[in-house]
């Protein structure tokens, strides 16, 4: 009797673990290319995404992931930190300036300002895109994603969204079903993120498909949790490691996955 107790609850909690982690319905097999450029193809004098970085991937016929996030004036900027610090040298964070303001940034001392992702998109001119969004994870997101919404069903070629924000991805699945969305990930620690630890448990075992229901995982490559991996092998999504970097580990992930985010390719 109590065996058959212990395994009931066993069984209905299996249950419920497998529908907090389920994708959604599959309804692509693969993305356009194989390698995708992680901010573009920057390096030695070319900064992440900049329109320099995305002509370089274009040149080489390499999709694009990129990183989008409002201004104080709310354009879609393609900028990843939430900071300018790093890249600008200013201790000021990107959705406190407008647009016009930001053009007085030169990125990492080379010539190149912060892009419009409309202005990315028309050099892009076509080339497979993943389009990350950036949320604060504190403030409402309905705004953010709708600019985006607005500027991606315009271009030319394939592009899809991603996010760490469930609730982002979410906004996809409710509004822009027909989009391709994509559930980013990691093995998300206290150490490693200013997530609470029920928040970085929730999130590194992909508990938040729930809310997103993703097209496809994005999960930074060689990181795994209980989740993935049951994720993995009972529903068998499509899976997008990043950001791999140098060309062995490239070649290796190339062979395991259908596509991969890459960084230093000619390492």
């Amino acid at each position: 009797m109590i065996i058959g107790c212990i395994i009931g609850i066993l069984t209905i909690m299996f249950l419920i673990v497998l529908y907090l982690i389920k994708p959604n319905q599959k309804r692509i097999e693969a993305l356009p290319v194989r390698l995708f450029a992680h901010r573009g193809l920057h390096g030695k004098g070319i900064p992440e995404n900049t329109l320099k970085a995305f002509r370089m991937a274009s040149e080489r016929n390499f999709g694009v992931e990129l990183d989008v996030r409002f201004t104080l004036d709310k354009k879609v900027v393609v900028f990843h930190d939430d900071s300018l610090k790093l890249l600008c040298g200013r201790d000021i964070k990107v959705g406190e300036l407008t647009y016009d303001a930001l053009q007085s940034c030169n990125i990492a001392g080379s010539d190149e300002k912060i892009p419009l992702l409309t202005e990315a998109l028309e050099v892009l001119n076509g080339v497979p895109v993943i389009c990350e969004i950036k949320s604060d994870n504190k403030g409402p997101i309905e705004e953010l994603c709708v600019a985006v919404s607005d500027i991606i069903k315009k271009y030319n070629g394939f592009i899809c969204i991603e996010s760490f924000d469930p609730f982002v991805v979410r906004w996809f699945r409710k509004n822009r079903p027909e989009v391709i969305r994509g559930q980013l990930s990691m093995r998300f620690t206290t150490e490693n993120s200013d997530l609470s630890p029920i928040k970085a448990f929730m999130m590194r075992n992909l508990f938040v498909n729930v809310f997103s229901r993703p097209d496809f995982i994005a999960y930074r490559y060689r990181d795994d949790s209980f989740g993935y991996f049951l994720c993995r092998c009972v529903f068998k999504p499509l899976c997008i490691p990043w950001t791999v970097k140098g060309k062995k580990d490239i070649t290796e992930a190339s062979g395991v996955y259908g596509s991969v985010i890459f960084e230093e390719i000619d390492a």
